[in-house]
């Protein structure tokens, strides 16, 4: 029975658009070059992870927090992993760090409860700054993006990547190429999850990927250094995959009198390890173990 419910709800699940939507954007003088379907509303996936790391930066008034990876981060929605242990305490900012660099959901789950407040009260302060934002066609209903129920559009989160410059942590952490994450006695080295940052292409201001089946590939880009005198942003959702985000993100940069410092080398086996954080084979695990049960 539970088998045929599982694969009932599968069905319901709404297929992936092909319809790209993006808008290239002038944060200098604040005004659309190009775009397409810029005001298209649909799932986020991990760019969430900008949300998380305003909210958090904002209501965390502990600066010497640390927290724990406990059963309570597991991720139940999509069945991802972490490199960060368990019940060992890590400073917020290495978790912060392990969110933005690398994608962790897990960091993500615990820094929404480590602020001060519950992971739903976390979650509805998302919501409120959302709103504060004005970013009308935005939702949140976890701190990851795993959840399918995260939407946007990019002209709303144009509107975030702005607010999003104004934080100095967010700033540099968008721009690290590789990073260790201190975990007790451990260092764990992890990798940006876009190949532009990974490989050095171009240096990002603001930088965040994301991927689910339901969302396609996402990614916040501004380019960190002016562009012909202008600050030049790419904000694409529902890309075909990152090998095509990656290079349409690079075109329009380019288009806009952004310099490429590294030559963008060929994708590989191993670019998809540090890609995402979202995980085909730990989806397909996890159901397994639904329908064992």
């Amino acid at each position: 029975m539970l088998k045929k419910l599982l694969a009932l709800f599968f069905c319901f699940i709404p297929f992936l658009s092909t319809a790209q939507s993006y808008v290239v954007y002038d944060f200098t003088r604040d005004k659309v070059l190009e775009s397409s379907s810029p005001n298209h509303v649909q799932p986020i996936a991990s760019v969430t992870k900008l949300m998380t790391a305003n909210v958090f930066l904002e209501h965390n008034k502990n600066p010497r927090c640390t927290a724990s990876i406990t059963d309570d981060d597991i991720d139940y929605i999509k069945g991802t992993r972490t490199k960060l242990p368990k019940y060992t305490p890590i400073a917020c900012n290495e978790l912060l760090k392990a969110m933005l660099v690398h994608s962790d959901n897990y960091a993500a789950h615990a820094l929404s409860r480590s602020a001060g407040m519950s992971r739903l009260q976390f979650i509805q302060k998302m919501n409120e700054k959302a709103r504060e934002l004005g970013m009308r066609s935005t939702r949140f209903a976890d701190s990851s993006g795993l959840s399918q129920n995260n939407i946007s559009s990019a002209m709303d989160l144009v509107k975030l990547a702005k607010y999003s410059m104004h934080k100095s942590q967010i700033k540099e952490l968008s721009n690290m190429p590789s990073a260790y994450i201190q975990t007790g006695k451990r260092n764990i080295f992890v990798k940006n999850t876009n190949k532009l940052v990974r490989e050095e292409v171009f240096d990002a201001a603001i930088n965040k990927t994301g991927y689910i089946q339901e969302s396609g590939y996402n990614l916040v880009f501004i380019h960190k250094h002016p562009c012909r005198n202008a600050t030049i942003g790419v904000i694409s959702l529902n890309n075909s995959s990152s090998q095509f985000r990656t290079n349409f993100t690079k075109g329009k940069l380019e288009k806009y009198g952004c310099t490429a410092g590294h030559h963008l080398h060929s994708f590989t086996e191993e670019d998809a390890q540090y890609e995402e954080d979202y995980d085909e084979e730990g989806l397909n695990n996890l159901i397994k173990q639904v329908t064992q049960n």
